[in-house]
């Protein structure tokens, strides 16, 4: 080495303290910057991520709109048809209380027209039973009275 090679010591004893103080500052805000960087970058990254979240949701959201509606309809469809299986059950109901009805409708009037032969023949009975315990005479008072008065 000669004295050109040699590095010069600074006078007093000093060391070059100031030329690592310098490069320790270039590392801190080296790292500062590494450090906003990183940050910035987060940020970002988070914010994608909020992005992405919300369209997710929207879209399900929107698939259980969907799904929702879907089911809206199908229990308003089992309504409509157990609404209308009530409705003609009623009828068929309603049909067979008519025809009980009418039967029996039919039947009182069959009861009704029997009574009232039953009574023509008892009336005819009572007419023979007076003629014969008064011979040549019609009868007191069946003379005065009309045949069909009780009707």
């Amino acid at each position: 080495m000669n004295a050109e090679e040699v590095p010069e010591q600074p006078p007093d004893g000093e060391s070059d303290d100031s030329g690592i103080g310098e490069r320790v500052n270039a590392v801190f805000t080296a790292a500062e910057k590494a450090s906003q960087h990183i940050v910035s970058m987060a940020r970002e990254e988070a914010e994608d991520i909020r992005r992405e979240a919300r369209a997710e949701a929207d879209a399900l959201a929107k698939q259980l709109r969907v799904e929702g509606d879907r089911e809206v309809e199908r229990i308003l469809a089992d309504a409509r048809a157990r609404g209308e299986a009530l409705v003609d059950e009623s009828r068929a109901s309603a049909r067979k209380v008519e025809d009980d009805a009418r039967i029996r409708k039919d039947r009182l009037r069959e009861e009704i027209r029997l009574l009232e032969e039953r009574i023509a023949w008892a009336q005819e009975g009572l007419r023979e039973v007076t003629l014969r315990l008064f011979p040549g005479d019609a009868g007191p008072e069946e003379d005065t009275e009309p045949e069909d008065a009780d009707r």
